[in-house]
């Protein structure tokens, strides 16, 4: 439990720094909808005139700007990029911060297995990104109510950040994974850094095909379709997909860290 107290009081910090930086994203970005749609048909005409890479890289392909759900499943694109950078740094931080900081005899000479200090590391990271995915959401809800005369998509919303913790945990096993097999500890936050950015540039290129077939299982990005979302469905398969993808990164992980080197 002091092990676990300890990760929690260590990543305070930059939590508060996420959660402000995504309180202005989500706020400024949701309000600026109202002035938006009052010349909807423009934008809406000069989104679609883009260049198909284009709306692929904005997280816009297929999305209704008119809408609200469309609007906020776009504000949701740059909600789940930033999740995935923190849980990158969630994962790998749980890993290798001591070795990092020169500190790991504080907690790997206490009566305690390694695996059992990497799970309760683990967990301290899953409970940031949880709060990450409901203070997110929180803000989304409120800026929502803001607005006044439009839906409620409260259930949209929320299925929104479903799938933002469902990648962004396959994201902290993968790290995990990645930093527990890197020789160097301070290389292991630059391979899980490494990790996002393929599957960003993967993401882009299954966006840019009309049929991307095999080519999105292994696309984190795209597991949750926003037209999916904002229709209220969930998508199973890939569900269970990213959850087998987490299990079978945090095994290995836990496998390696038993044997790793930690000076």
């Amino acid at each position: 439990m002091n092990i676990f107290k300890r990760e929690l009081r260590a990543g305070l910090k930059p939590f508060v720094f996420w959660m402000i930086g995504m309180f202005v994203l989500v706020f400024v970005g949701i309000v600026k909808y109202e002035g938006l749609n009052t010349g909807g048909a423009s934008m809406s005409d000069m989104v679609t005139s883009f260049p198909r890479i284009v709306q692929a890289v904005m997280g816009i392909v297929g999305v209704d700007i008119n809408t609200l759900g469309g609007y906020t499943a776009i504000l949701n694109y740059y909600v789940l990029i930033c999740a995935v950078i923190y849980a990158v740094h969630l994962g790998a931080g749980a890993v290798v911060r001591e070795s990092v900081d020169k500190t790991y005899e504080f907690i790997f000479t206490k009566p305690a297995s390694r695996s059992r200090v990497l799970a309760v590391k683990l967990a301290a990271s899953w409970v940031y990104l949880l709060l990450f995915c409901v203070f997110t959401a929180v803000f989304s809800v409120m800026a929502v109510g803001l607005l006044k005369t439009y839906e409620d998509i409260t259930a949209t919303i929320l299925l929104f950040a479903l799938s933002v913790f469902l990648v962004g945990s396959l994201f902290i096993a993968l790290s995990a994974f990645m930093a527990a097999m890197a020789k160097r500890p301070d290389k292991g936050a630059l391979y899980g850094s490494l990790a996002f950015l393929y599957a960003f540039i993967l993401g882009v290129i299954c966006n840019m095909l009309e049929n991307p077939g095999i080519l999105r299982l292994i696309s984190p990005f795209t597991y949750f379709i926003p037209a999916d979302l904002i229709a209220g469905r969930f998508d199973p398969v890939y569900t269970v997909i990213a959850l087998l993808l987490a299990a079978a990164f945090l095994f290995g992980a836990f496998l390696r860290f038993k044997k790793k080197d930690l000076s």
